[in-house]
């Protein structure tokens, strides 16, 4: 990643851009598509209640194998973001959601990752530019 030791990463829970910092300068490295769906719907599958029951409070089973499959999806995705952001000494976590807390609270558990400083920050969706200037200006402002 070029010799990159600052990123920022926008993060949500279907993509995330990792934009790197150095010398002044923001520079998009790379976008990491989500293996999470956020719908599932398999063709010909009914509705998520019992059998007996059109109570939607009576789940089926169907549900808990949707909640584990997608539990699955995020933790893949997680982990994918852990082993891309290892080389980095400064990660700016930002974006809006909770996906950007989800991987803060597991790269604090990750050992390698102890010594390395982590921020976090609320951002909504943002454009090329705007991903560019926001890691831009929160490097310049940490560095004064």
């Amino acid at each position: 990643m070029e010799n990159y030791k600052q990123i920022g990463v926008w993060i949500d829970h279907s993509k995330a851009h990792l934009i790197g910092f150095k010398s002044g300068q923001a520079k998009l490295l790379e976008t990491v598509d989500s293996p999470y769906e956020s719908i599932k719907r398999i063709d010909g599958e009914g509705k998520d209640m019992t059998r007996f029951s059109p109570n939607p409070e009576h789940a089926s089973n169907n549900e808990h194998k949707k909640h584990n499959t997608t539990q699955n999806e995020i933790n893949e995705y997680l982990r994918m973001m852990e082993h891309r952001l290892q080389p980095f000494e400064d990660i700016l976590l930002f974006g809006p959601g909770t996906m950007k807390e989800k991987l803060k609270n597991r790269l604090k558990e990750n050992k390698s990752f102890d010594g390395k400083w982590l921020s976090v920050e609320s951002s909504d969706k943002l454009t090329d530019n705007q991903l560019l200037a926001f890691v831009r200006d929160f490097y310049k402002k940490e560095s004064v």
